[in-house]
């Protein structure tokens, strides 16, 4: 009860701030459009500025920062004397600091907090000196509610409703002036034990605003990203995310800002930390949108704390990959022909089973099977099988697999599961399988829940 009465007292001092902060910011009502388009998710999401449909557990929560340079996120059309493009804003450096918190396994809100560093600004004559003030941009606080657990159905889907508050500067293009709100659905997928992609579509109501020609009104947001996890802690991230006014629609470039590109993350092992660091450039050159941008962040997400610290742990989920008494593989196995040498081109296929094997240690044996097509002699074949098997089994314990988890048994032909008389069939027969022969329970004997 105590526990429940902090809990409840935490969400009204939140709400309480909010409100004073958009009290105060309301009675500075001026409206214009803001440059910051570089807007970090919130949680511990598999990418940068796209966000993923998992919640944060229950009380658990997520900090971190960006920093973050553009270079001309700003140009109007000259008028008077100058000619071409005016480039407004020609340096922008933006520190974010964000962070979210769990309040069930379903809901969670955030706040982003934008800090201005360095403004290289021109004000709206071309032969003024450069203003190079900063200040804090608009606040921006989101809460997300997930719909699809991803983790259960390797499909996630999430309502994002937000809202931001007009604490920037209008005048050097820092904030919009005004509060504005909106919502993003998220859906995203787990193609792969290491690759997903998430899509976010939605819709931002603001104030119209006409500057130098360039208007700005109700947006249409949208955001796609990939994660490719390509070894041992190391992400590889690829985004495209813009936004276009809904009363134009991808018709007027100055207000259609569009950007991509990618980065690297690194993960801390079991620390909670991880290091970002990536650059995008400006595809369509509207309001936000810079010739070039970089960014470095660090993230952290608090480890899930249980109420009950007397229960046993839970179930670890179930690998994928694990299938019907056999690791499943997403590749075939090749070798040189008449031979047991594998091919290089099959060395990621097993370091996948590697990786099986060191992340399901309650896998206590597995049988590499090798079987062949019924061309040759049975005794030929039967060899071949035996030889292509061990082949497999030493490379897996080259990669560090205890070689105690593994047997290697040749089957020859005896085993088809194809026609052997087409092509496509015997390509199917010459196979090698990981079956699993013995496995323990997935939760140690000493804390194995009581039957």
């Amino acid at each position: 009860m105590q526990i429940q009465k902090r809990r409840a007292g935490l969400v009204g001092l939140v709400c309480l701030g909010l409100f004073l902060f958009i009290v105060k910011a309301h009675a500075a009502y001026v409206s214009r459009f803001e440059v910051i388009t570089f807007d970090p998710a919130m949680d511990n999401t598999d990418y940068f500025t796209v966000s993923g449909s998992q919640n944060l557990k229950a009380w658990q929560g997520h900090l971190g920062f960006y920093f973050d340079y553009s270079n001309r996120p700003l140009q109007f059309v000259a008028t008077g004397a100058a000619v071409g493009r005016q480039s407004v804003i020609d340096n922008l450096f933006v520190f974010d600091a964000y962070g979210a918190l769990g309040f069930t396994d379903w809901f969670e809100m955030g706040l982003t907090v934008p800090v201005v560093v360095y403004n290289q600004f021109f004000t709206d004559d071309a032969d003024a000196d450069p203003d190079h003030g900063g200040g804090v941009g608009d606040l921006k606080f989101m809460m997300k509610f997930r719909a699809l657990d991803i983790d259960k159905h390797r499909v996630g889907l999430s309502f994002m409703p937000f809202m931001t508050l007009p604490t920037g500067d209008v005048v050097r293009y820092m904030g919009n002036g005004h509060m504005t709100g909106g919502a993003i659905i998220i859906l995203d997928g787990q193609f792969h034990e290491r690759f997903s992609m998430s899509l976010n579509v939605g819709a931002a109501l603001r104030d119209d605003v006409t500057r130098n020609a360039v208007r700005i009104d109700d947006q249409f947001l949208y955001g796609l990203a990939g994660n490719l996890k390509f070894g041992k802690g190391w992400e590889g991230i690829a985004e495209v995310y813009g936004s276009t006014v809904m009363r134009d629609f991808f018709s007027v470039s100055n207000s259609t800002p569009l950007e991509a590109g990618g980065g690297i993350r690194y993960v801390f092992g079991d620390s909670g930390f991880g290091l970002d660091v990536g650059a995008t450039v400006g595809i369509i050159d509207g309001v936000g949108s810079p010739r070039v941008r970089g960014f470095a962040g660090l993230r952290w997400t608090s480890p899930i704390t249980e109420d009950c610290p007397e229960c046993p742990p839970p179930a670890p989920p179930p690998d994928p990959r694990i299938q019907g008494g056999k690791i499943v593989l997403w590749g075939k196995i090749f070798y040189d022909t008449d031979k047991a040498t594998i091919k290089p081109i099959s060395y990621p296929v097993l370091d996948d089973v590697v990786d099986v094997m060191q992340k399901n240690p309650h896998l206590r044996l597995v049988e590499v099977q090798g079987h062949c097509d019924a061309r040759a002699s049975d005794a030929y074949n039967m060899k071949l099988s035996q030889a292509r098997a061990e082949s497999a089994r030493s490379y897996l314990i080259s990669k560090g697999v205890d070689a105690s988890r593994l047997t290697a048994k040749g089957y020859g032909e005896s085993q088809p599961i194809a026609d052997n008389t087409t092509k496509e069939g015997m390509s199917q027969n010459r196979r090698t399988e990981f079956v699993i022969i013995q496995q323990d329970s997935v939760y140690p004997a000493s804390s194995a829940p009581v039957q």
